[in-house]
């Protein structure tokens, strides 16, 4: 559960949160494909991503998303703020398991592709919602966000991004539309039309330019993530009390039922049944050029 004598060991940005107050947690085993610290003084959970073989959500690191938020709730830690970064440099998350998704509409195997579009939604709902445990979700952006990597940062309550990241949902390229919160949350954050347009165009734009369409809260320089965020966090500790009823407050006028995610999330596993073998190519084509990119980065 929780070692209060061990200590962090990440090389990337780590660093920045090793010291004796900032402790790994884990369940009954340990995370394959993201680790998560306890920041005590601050009652903040850092849940750092680290995908393999690609920065992407696989199975896996859904998997242990939704049992590192199952562990924390059964903690008893109390927890006033969830924080989601990643340690793979220049990228946040790339969205979904491309490799996988073309291996199951070439079989015809349904079954799969649901069964992660449900557990996306999951992971989506609770980071939304505050985990039962009214904490406050903050995205921490410091690279790339595209499509599911996007949603999972549309998620959080708060989006806090590098100035130059690029953010967007490129799936139409590929004929398909980001199906796991995209339009729900960013409809509901700015408005449907740009939510559309977004979607429609799959442009990426800069975090900073986002930030001036209300999309992203707050961004920050390079290399001063966390810093930024803890900083972020003490302006919103005097007034936790008045913000997580903000929060309940936004979720009331402008709710993103849980039932709403898997209706269209259940839509958009079906749409993929109806891609052509092009653009599962395409599709093959973008893991390529993922592959390429995470070894310019590593």
């Amino acid at each position: 559960m929780f070692f209060p004598t061990a200590r962090l060991s990440f090389t990337y940005s780590m660093d920045l949160i090793n010291h004796a107050d900032c402790l790994p947690f884990h369940g009954q085993k340990e995370y394959q494909q993201l680790s998560v610290f306890y920041e005590q003084k601050r009652r903040i959970v850092w849940c750092m991503l680290h995908p393999t073989p690609r920065p992407c959500f696989t199975v896996e690191l859904l998997i242990d998303l939704n049992q590192a938020i199952a562990d924390v709730q059964a903690s008893g830690l109390p927890v006033d703020f969830w924080v989601t970064g990643s340690t793979t440099p220049q990228i946040f998350n790339l969205g979904g398991d491309l490799a996988a998704f073309v291996k199951h509409i070439r079989a015809k195997n349904k079954e799969p592709m649901i069964n992660y579009a449900r557990a996306c939604v999951e992971a989506v709902y609770l980071h939304s919602t505050g985990f039962g445990l009214g904490a406050i979700s903050i995205a921490m952006v410091e690279g790339a966000a595209l499509g599911g990597g996007l949603e999972a940062a549309l998620a959080h309550n708060y989006i806090l991004a590098q100035q130059d990241v690029k953010l967007g949902f490129p799936e139409i390229a590929f004929n398909l539309y980001p199906g796991m919160g995209a339009y729900s949350y960013t409809a509901r954050k700015t408005s449907p039309a740009f939510a559309e347009k977004l979607i429609s165009t799959g442009e990426s734009h800069t975090a900073e330019w986002l930030a001036t369409q209300g999309f992203v809260d707050r961004t920050f320089e390079p290399g001063t993530a966390f810093k930024s965020t803890r900083s972020f966090i003490d302006e919103l500790r005097p007034k936790l009390n008045g913000t997580r009823g903000l929060l309940r407050m936004r979720q009331r006028v402008a709710p993103v039922s849980r039932e709403e995610l898997l209706e269209i999330t259940d839509g958009w596993a079906e749409a993929a049944f109806n891609l052509q073998e092009h653009e599962l190519a395409y599709m093959e084509r973008l893991v390529l050029m993922q592959n390429k990119r995470l070894r310019r980065t590593v």
